[in-house]
């Protein structure tokens, strides 16, 4: 446990707020969960808040602000934007002429305090605040979209359901979001929008409006309007800004209404190369060579939302030319790629990735991209399609290289073909950058270093990877940079993502592992000894170059 961990619950005992046997009972739920003991108590309503929160503060050593009980300057907004205040969980509550007073849920960020120095010229202030409190403050900074709705919603509710989807989708699309999230509850509607992958709640609605919306976008999808309790997908396209924006749009009822996400797909995505996607010079070279020959697969994997189908539709996009037939199963199809035949899965229509991929193969293709391989039916087509001469690309879902070719075993592939067939495995996440504008460097101590790499749990150490990456020696303290918040960045302190991988070509030591049914473990060290980089040596990589940050790699390398 943490020391505040240790000093919190020794206090709550001294006091009687809490016995023995249920504050164990908190504290292997904060275990489990890995989550402070303090989140743990507050989540668990064990203790009242307005007496649990001085408590904190106390350990802290610093004054307690209870959110609620003030009234937010709104001239403070644009010193400490919003991506800032909600990623950090803090906000600034009051200004004086030289010093700054913010709610933090950690204090003793001095690092972070240091940032907010330097960025905003005031001295900081700071107070502790319950992380709920600080979550329902931050509403202040959503004024501006929701007096827009605020003004929709003067007139006649049912004339104004279409501007209301029209000002989410378009403050969507201006703030670079990947995903839109309309979710009913009990008395409002939550939107939220994905941005560089994370999460950030924007409006709430009343609820009076929920149905309204949801009928708006199936009229806009081609869905049925009277269909409440079952799941609906469809699609449609906008023109936004000069530009053709489609939505993906998925509906599922749920308790209290129905959920819409919405997945934004602009065309300028498309405009990426490899290079772009964050690939090493050794990685691009391994990757040219592999897609150059004319049979073999080549899977690409990764959790959802690690840029797979990204790094797929780049390579086709190379591949493509009218001499060869490429043709593609998807679920869904994300992009449309001229000279592409691209075939939607509909398990309606017993079209699934199997019986589609059986279709695909009697029409003379060249090149075949399967958008999953899910099942044993499915991975045994696509290696026979890679055996008979074709070049076939697939993902699936592992969390490394060296672990996809026994997953491929697992699912019924003979050893043999398998070996004979594989030409490369490609592994990879996405991570933030650090936004360009605000970059500032900051030094780590090696024995902080250390503590902080061990709060993760990581299959390499911290220490030992940036030590084969510093040449062999690290000295007392190493220079990382993070994003201190920008009005380009909208305070986040990052714009854009980048990926990290590894990318395992499949050797002929390789292909003795596959038939030995070696495992993971054993598959990596060659890999390793012949010139592959882990994922996690990759984004360490970029963190020392300045790419991104330390925090960012250990939040997506996290088992």
């Amino acid at each position: 446990m943490l020391d505040l961990d240790k000093e919190l619950a020794a206090a709550v005992l001294e006091k009687k707020l809490i016995t023995e046997k249920t504050l164990e009972s908190v504290r292997h739920r904060s275990e489990a969960e890995k989550v402070s003991l303090e989140q743990a108590l507050f989540e668990s309503d064990q203790i009242p808040h307005e007496v649990l929160g001085p408590l904190v503060a106390e350990l802290y050593g610093v004054p307690f602000v209870t959110l609620s009980d003030k009234n937010i300057p709104e001239s403070l907004l644009p010193i400490v934007p919003y991506r800032l205040a909600s990623y950090q969980n803090l906000i600034p509550f009051e200004q004086t002429d030289h010093t700054m007073k913010v709610a933090f849920n950690n204090p003793k960020s001095y690092e972070l305090i240091n940032f907010l120095e330097n960025k905003t010229g005031f001295k900081i202030e700071p107070y502790y605040a319950t992380k709920g409190d600080i979550q329902r403050a931050l509403k202040v900074y959503n004024r501006d979209i929701n007096q827009k709705f605020a003004k929709l919603l003067e007139g006649k509710i049912t004339q104004d359901a279409s501007k209301i989807v029209d000002t989410i989708i378009l403050f969507a699309y201006q703030n670079n979001a990947s995903d839109i999230h309309i979710e009913p509850h009990k008395d409002f509607v939550v939107v939220r929008y994905r941005i560089d992958g994370l999460l950030s709640t924007i409006t709430e609605l009343p609820m009076n409006v929920a149905d309204l919306i949801s009928t708006r976008i199936k009229v806009l999808s081609n869905l049925r309007t009277d269909e409440h309790r079952a799941a609906q997908d469809g699609r449609f396209k906008i023109d936004l800004e000069n530009n053709e924006i489609t939505l993906r749009v998925s509906i599922v009822p749920i308790y209290d209404g129905e959920k819409i996400v919405m997945r934004i797909l602009s065309s300028t995505s498309q405009g990426l190369d490899l290079e772009a996607l964050g690939y090493t010079t050794r990685n691009l070279d391994v990757i040219h060579n592999a897609i150059l020959k004319t049979y073999g697969i080549i899977l690409v994997t990764g959790p959802t939302g690690s840029g797979k189908t990204t790094t797929l539709y780049t390579v086709l996009k190379l591949l493509n030319s009218p001499e060869v037939n490429i043709s593609t199963i998807e679920d869904p199809i994300e992009y449309r790629l001229e000279g592409i035949n691209q075939i939607q899965v509909n398990t309606k229509t017993n079209l699934t990735f199997a019986n589609g991929l059986r279709s695909l193969l009697r029409q003379d293709p060249d090149i075949v991209m399967i958008g999953e391989i899910r099942d044993e039916e499915t991975a045994s087509i696509a290696i026979n399609a890679a055996l008979t001469g074709h070049l076939v690309l697939a993902t699936l879902h592992t969390n490394d290289a060296a672990s996809t070719l026994p997953r491929m075993l697992e699912m019924g592939t003979a050893s043999f073909l398998l070996a004979a067939t594989a030409k490369l495995v490609v592994a990879q996440r996405l991570v933030r950058k650090i936004c360009e504008h605000c970059k500032a460097p900051y030094q780590m101590e090696l024995e902080q270093l250390d503590r902080f790499g061990k709060k993760f749990n990581l299959k390499e150490d911290l220490l030992k990877v940036l030590t084969a990456l510093s040449g062999g020696t690290l000295a007392p303290q190493l220079t990382f940079y993070k994003g201190a918040g920008c009005d380009f960045c909208h305070g986040s302190g990052f714009k854009g993502r980048v990926g990290i991988s590894e990318v395992m070509e499949v050797s002929d030591e390789i292909q003795k592992c596959i038939l030995a049914n070696d495992s993971p473990k054993v598959v990596e060290e060659v890999a390793k000894k012949e010139g592959m980089t882990t994922i996690f040596m990759d984004g360490m990589t970029k963190v020392l170059q300045g790419v991104t940050t330390i925090e960012e790699i250990l939040r997506v390398m996290r088992s």
